[in-house]
């Protein structure tokens, strides 16, 4: 029992080495006159050693990091578009808020420019009559109707 984790750390080890396997870059100059370089010349006598180390491509690994380099491109690319989204909409509320703004401006306008020109204000009774305004509630509602101004209209 004691053996097993010695044994999976060895197996692990003898896995990473034999994936990570350097090799020597060699130069060679073919019968045309070609420089060549590759790992294995065809001639050791006519080829030198470059001094360049290198390893051999684990294809599962470029795999793996291209999967994940995609992936992250997919992230940002999303993040991209929820923030761009989230500024059009952003935009689309600010001018839809600004147009309420504008609208309720003109209400308060017409109802303060109504107050202050009519001689006498009334309010509409359930049954069709009418009730006037006493002097401080027309006072009150000229106020209320420049208030509304100054909230909708600075």
């Amino acid at each position: 029992m004691k053996c097993i984790p010695f044994l999976l750390l060895t197996l692990s080890l003898v896995a990473l080495t034999a994936g990570a396997q350097e090799f020597n870059v060699y130069k060679w100059v073919d019968d045309e006159g070609v420089p060549q370089y590759t790992d294995r010349p065809p001639n050791a006598a006519e080829a030198t050693a470059t001094g360049i180390r290198s390893r051999r491509t684990d294809p599962s690994a470029v795999m793996a990091r291209a999967e994940q380099e995609a992936r992250q491109e997919s992230q940002q690319a999303d993040t991209f578009n929820a923030a761009e989204d989230e500024a059009s909409s952003t935009a689309a509320e600010r001018a839809q808020t600004l147009d309420e703004r504008r609208a309720n401006c003109a209400r308060a306008r017409e109802r303060a420019e109504t107050y202050n020109t009519a001689q006498r204000l009334y309010r509409p009774l359930p049954d069709g009559g009418r009730e006037y305004l006493t002097d401080e509630e027309l006072d009150n509602a000229r106020n209320a109707a420049d208030q509304a101004i100054s909230a909708w209209c600075d």
